[in-house]
């Protein structure tokens, strides 16, 4: 996870010069490096562009493995170029300085998009998450398919997919936005046997119970995207860890529909796509992709981006008229004092691919894996039945932590990661955030007592007293 930064170093003092780019504003650092805001210059006829900048911290040049890690990531994600993938466009140095430079995308991410809507009693429509859907699994199909330089498959599998790892822009494109975590033959540096990656909820049972993945687990992975947005039931991201990757490693899935009303065959396509053993998935994405078109098509012809764009700009409308009018004055060819002081005061925000190459990981013991024999069964508090008390199973230790390039993290969550997973400044009246929302279905801490807990407590403490005394004075 990445460490808190201190209120005075938020921000960068102007805009510094970097290679080929200028460092308009530092928007967050953590353990790995720090993350600007940044303008690509023109180059020629070409014209100049924002980008998110992230440079590798000094100290970090001359751990081994960490530099294969991120030579080998970056090699695999330099070679993706697809509309539904949010680009890396280049890996370098400057002075020393490592760093990778990322396309920015306007826009917010599914989950931020998600909890958005929620909170104002909204929905995205089964039309719209059908179109989300096909989108991402176009992009997959893609990286999939992928080859190195000798047109050898990278057998490439996301491996981190969920609402958090998808982007939808202003314009209405849907964008995966980090293949950081992904696994290929072109990765020499393998992922250490102790870490799970990926976010517990949205993983394959496969994945769950550290087998090898194949193409099929982001198959898994998008169907519970699918789900969760059919469903309109946000997934538990709190609450013990072990129970959780239980869930993950021997799942149960009842059909979407019975949330909210959909047609048989959008059920059918999900649980297909939810199937516990690989074999009774789609084969790939490209699979799902035509069966969602399929389904998008015959119940919601007319539904298309420019719809997906009037949401995002429904829902986010004083986040966009902010950030048109930051980029506006960033891609400004001015060179002026007024422009620096312009670039110096511009607004903060976090635009999604600045946690790239940062992800949710499960940090187990290398050999454990959670027992099928145990059955969860969630029940809602009116259903629920008391229980005589079960003595603990002892479990390993196993936690959740954000690792880049696999090297943890340390501290806790930043500002920058807040601002992108959690919604940035709350609204007046709005909870923003999936842990805000996810919280309100979670089991909680037993509340403290009311008043009138407080005096039947007090009138029993009283006349338990009083029995003693009356009971002494007769004796």
């Amino acid at each position: 996870m990445d460490r808190a930064p201190e209120p005075e170093q938020a921000s960068s003092p102007g805009p510094i010069p970097f290679g080929p780019y200028t460092l308009v504003r530092r928007i967050g650092y953590g353990g790995m490096g720090e993350v600007f805001l940044a303008r690509e210059e023109a180059q020629g006829e070409a014209p100049g562009r924002a980008c998110v900048v992230k440079k590798v911290l000094p100290g970090l040049a001359g751990n081994a493995n960490f530099l294969a890690r991120f030579r080998d990531e970056a090699r695999v994600v330099l070679r993706l170029s697809h509309p539904n993938i949010a680009r890396v466009w280049a890996m370098g140095e400057v002075s020393g300085a490592l760093y990778l430079a990322m396309e920015y995308v306007a826009g917010k991410t599914l989950n931020r998009l998600a909890w958005r809507l929620r909170n104002r009693g909204k929905s995205l429509s089964p039309g719209l998450v059908l179109l989300i859907g096909e989108r991402m699994c176009e992009g997959l199909a893609y990286a999939h398919d992928a080859t190195d330089e000798q047109g050898q498959p990278l057998h490439l599998v996301h491996r981190d997919l969920s609402p958090a790892n998808v982007c939808i822009s202003y314009g209405g494109e849907v964008k995966i936005i980090d293949f950081g975590a992904a696994q290929s033959t072109l990765k020499q540096a393998q992922t250490a046997p102790s870490v799970v990656m990926g976010s517990i909820s949205y993983m394959a049972p496969e994945q769950a119970r550290k087998r090898r993945v194949d193409r099929r687990a982001d198959v898994y992975a998008t169907g519970v995207v699918l789900w969760e947005l059919l469903a309109w039931r946000p997934l538990a991201q709190k609450g013990d860890v072990t129970e959780r990757w239980k869930r993950a490693a021997y799942p149960q899935w009842e059909p979407p529909g019975q949330h909210r009303p959909l047609p048989p065959e959008v059920d059918a396509v999900v649980l297909k796509a939810l199937s516990v053993e690989p074999e009774a998935r789609f084969p790939d994405a490209a699979a799902l992709g035509a069966a969602l078109r399929g389904l998008r098509e015959k119940y919601a012809p007319g539904v298309g981006d420019a719809d997906l764009a009037r949401v995002m700009g429904e829902a986010f409308a004083k986040e966009k008229v902010v950030e048109d009018g930051v980029l506006a004055e960033l891609l400004r060819r001015d060179s002026s004092p007024q422009r620096r002081i312009a670039e110096k005061d511009m607004p903060a925000f976090a635009p999604p691919t600045a946690l790239a190459f940062e992800h949710r990981a499960l940090d187990a013991p290398a050999g454990f894996v959670p027992s099928g024999e145990v059955v969860i069964i969630e029940e809602s508090p009116s259903q629920a039945r008391p229980e005589a008390p079960r003595a603990p199973v002892p479990t390993p230790h196993s936690r959740e932590v954000r690792v880049a390039f696999d090297v943890e993290q340390p501290g806790e969550e930043s500002g920058l990661v807040r601002a992108i997973e959690q919604g940035g400044e709350a609204e007046s009246g709005e909870a923003e955030g999936a842990d805000a929302v996810a919280s309100a279905s979670a089991p909680t801490a037993t509340p403290p007592p009311s008043r009138g807990g407080w005096l039947a407590a007090g009138l029993f403490l009283a006349a338990l007293v009083a029995g003693f005394l009356l009971v002494w004075l007769l004796g």
